[in-house]
């Protein structure tokens, strides 16, 4: 069947969860198996290129899972992946729209305001950050397979508008104002929402609702140092520095070591912590989370994730890991003697317009304000008035001018 045969809607494309990303042996850290079980070699061929061009494994393990998206549906609606047209790019969205995602068990009703932090619970269906990822991926793998002679001969997925046929105000005159460029086609519009701190009370709660010495550590150090949960997870035992209370990260884009304070309660945790764990295990080569049963293995991602679903359903809250970084880098941005080039470097942003947005009034700000503002308006200030006896000015010169003693009778 061809892109152009009948198909039915794609809200009601079924589309089945066949395949996986798996890890690999060898040079590449993950490779993409098709519905048979059988590496997909064009794939493997695109994440070679990718891994070649210096792209980090979290990015890999992250293409590989947007393209096994875009192969089932593909196999869904049966159309070979060398003949995929605009059609079947524009199905795809249409059904990443109206799908649900795989969630994990116990989250409140999607897209629901969880009332006691305020903030959306994940959508029932793809986030549209997420469309424009897979969007991204899917170009990119096209353009890859079309230079090396394989897939279709036009890519699927439209490229994006930009003046020039280039990068968005690549060549912007800094006398002229910017203008956003037009979405490409496809593209979904993005809400930009403002970073949320977790309040110290709620904090509070959450800490406590740590299980382990462990747990709490960990918590201490993500709120105090403002490290990305995959950068504090690769911690080693040579990364600490007691004596400084230092703790050293290699960064995301860089992957640059830098060393960034942290609080002495954090460290506090952080030595109770290893004090439970037998002698040798951490070293200044391996790791310093483990997982707490037995046999030892590395704390990843997905299992720090499960810590903190565990807390939220026990507090009925939805905060995330990143939630943590977003309170640690608040918390300094509202310090005025913090200056915002050094909150730049210790969140390791690349440009300062990234840490800018911490600057913004944030919603509990403007709330209050408001609130204020109201409550003036409810009791109103008696006006002040000043006798003229008290201003000062001579009562002969007041009587010559206005005839002030006349006008008092």
């Amino acid at each position: 069947m061809t892109s152009t045969s009948f198909r039915p809607e794609p809200h009601l494309v079924v589309v089945e969860r066949l395949g996986s990303v798996v890890a690999a042996a060898g040079p590449l850290p993950w490779i993409l198996r098709d519905a048979n079980g059988v590496e997909h070699p064009a794939t493997s061929d695109y994440l070679r290129h990718m891994l070649a061009c210096d792209y980090s494994p979290g990015n890999l393990r992250s293409y590989a899972l947007a393209l096994l998206r875009w192969l089932r549906f593909l196999r869904a609606v049966d159309v070979d992946w060398q003949r995929a047209q605009r059609e079947d790019t524009r199905d795809f969205v249409l059904w990443m729209r109206t799908s649900a995602p795989a969630r994990p068990a116990g989250q409140r009703v999607a897209g629901t305001v969880n009332p006691r932090t305020g903030k959306r619970c994940l959508g029932a269906t793809f986030a549209p950050a997420t469309i424009n990822h897979n969007l991204a991926v899917i170009s990119s793998y096209y353009s890859h397979q079309i230079s090396q002679g394989s897939g279709p001969l036009l890519n699927p997925v439209p490229k994006r508008t930009a003046p020039r046929g280039g990068r968005a105000h690549a060549h912007h005159n800094p006398l002229e104002p910017f203008r956003q460029p037009r979405r490409g086609a496809y593209r979904q519009r993005v809400p930009q929402t403002s970073p949320r701190a977790i309040p110290d009370r709620m904090f509070d709660e959450l800490f406590a609702a740590m299980r382990s010495n462990r747990d709490r550590a960990l918590l201490a150090l993500y709120v105090s140092c403002g490290a990305r949960p995959a950068e504090l997870l690769g911690l080693t035992g040579a990364m600490i520095n007691y004596g400084e209370q230092l703790v050293g990260v290699i960064r995301k884009g860089s992957r640059a070591l830098q060393w960034l304070p942290a609080s002495p309660d954090a460290f506090v945790w952080l030595v109770l912590y290893l004090n439970e764990l037998p002698t040798g295990l951490v070293t200044t080569d391996t790791t310093v989370w483990w997982t707490l049963r037995r046999p030892w293995r590395q704390l990843n991602y997905d299992a720090l994730r499960a810590v903190l679903r565990r807390a939220n359903e026990q507090l009925l809250t939805n905060w995330t890991l990143h939630d943590l970084r977003h309170t640690y880098a608040i918390r300094m941005a509202d310090d005025p003697k913090v200056p915002l080039v050094s909150l730049q470097t210790l969140l390791g942003h690349a440009h300062l317009t990234s840490t800018q947005r911490y600057l913004l009034p944030r919603l509990e700000q403007v709330l209050a304000h408001a609130r204020d503002h109201y409550r003036r308006q409810a009791i109103p200030e008696p006006a002040e008035h000043t006798p003229a006896e008290n201003l000062g000015y001579d009562h002969g010169d007041l009587h010559e001018l206005f005839g002030w003693q006349e006008l008092r009778r």
